[in-house]
């Protein structure tokens, strides 16, 4: 939806700005074609990052998104802001005043609109996932780059276009150049902006970050309330794909509950004790079966976990 409706805008802006000249409405045709070729890469990395785990990538490639998402960032920084920026400068340096028409509000018109409602979905969307956590908090800590790219671009587009309108009106009141180039460089100071934040944030995730502190206590804490669990030695996580996690858990086993389970088979087998050769029977048989109580409660565990943390996709419970 977002790639098809930047994509029409494009059109639209562009054929605005050869009617009428304007900076500002050049500024919003560059701003939607950035968004057009960076949702499109946002969407072939969503396609990419699904692809099953394989021998050579035994994870995923859940990265993919981070990487096709930070690719987004720098198109919007390059097309968007760099040739924005130049051709605002250019205003500046060799002014021309533009002639805007009904065209020039029509088109702007159906910009908000479009954006506008791309932007509500996103809203929508973002408030489904956040729960009880605050909006921009939820922002911060999303492992969900397209998301946030999607809100963050269509965002600065309603703005953007804001301040085309505004660098128009004020060009044609005035008969003056200098609000069109204006309206132009502070479109292009938005670009850049958005481009380092999304860049910077896919930065952080393509680096693996674990699970958030207190999320992270959390499963440590579910743990050691089993009665298994003496204790967790060590939780680590990192970040496989958008919202995916892998654990790395060191766990010290309470051998004595593992060993009550055990009791009424020791009973049943007191007569091995008798002998040598029955001790050691004894012994190895008993071995077998902690090793699979263990192996049971593993099991059990990780079920519990999955369903308390759906976000935990990879789970490795290890004895300490």
């Amino acid at each position: 939806m977002a790639v098809v409706g930047n994509g029409i805008l494009t059109v639209l802006k562009f054929i605005a700005f050869g009617i009428s000249g304007s900076g500002a409405m050049f500024s919003e045709a560059i701003h939607s074609a950035a968004d057009t070729g960076n949702q499109a890469l946002l969407w072939v990395g969503i396609r990419r990052s699904q692809a099953v785990p394989s021998a050579v990538f035994p994870y995923g490639l859940g990265v993919e998104r981070f990487f096709f998402a930070l690719l987004s960032a720098i198109g919007i920084f390059v097309l968007g802001c760099g040739f924005t920026l130049y051709h605002g400068v250019h205003m500046l340096m060799d002014p021309h005043l533009a002639d805007p028409g009904w065209i020039d509000y029509t088109v702007l018109g159906i910009s908000f609109v479009i954006d506008g409602v791309i932007l509500k979905k996103a809203i929508g969307i973002v408030n489904q996932k956040r729960g009880k956590q605050g909006f921009v908090a939820y922002l911060r800590s999303s492992s969900d780059p397209t998301l946030l790219a999607v809100l963050a671009e269509d965002g600065i587009a309603c703005l953007g276009v804001l301040i085309a309108l505004g660098g128009i009106l004020l060009a044609k009141a005035t008969s003056s150049h200098y609000p069109d180039a204006i309206a132009t460089l502070m479109i292009a100071g938005l670009l850049g902006a958005i481009a380092v934040w999304i860049g910077w944030k896919n930065r952080t995730l393509l680096l693996g970050p674990g699970l958030a502190p207190a999320r992270q206590a959390e499963v440590v804490a579910f743990l050691e309330q089993q009665p298994t669990v003496e204790s967790i030695k060590v939780a680590r996580s990192r970040l496989l794909g958008a919202d995916r996690y892998r654990l790395h858990v060191e766990v010290d086993w309470d051998g004595r509950v593992l060993g009550d389970a055990q009791a009424e088979w020791v009973e049943s087998q007191s007569a091995l004790l008798d002998t040598a050769e029955g001790r050691a029977t004894f012994a190895r048989e008993f071995g077998e079966r902690m090793t699979e109580a263990v192996g049971d409660e593993v099991d059990r565990l990780e079920v519990l976990m999955r369903e308390r943390f759906p976000e935990l996709s990879h789970l490795e419970l290890e004895s300490e």
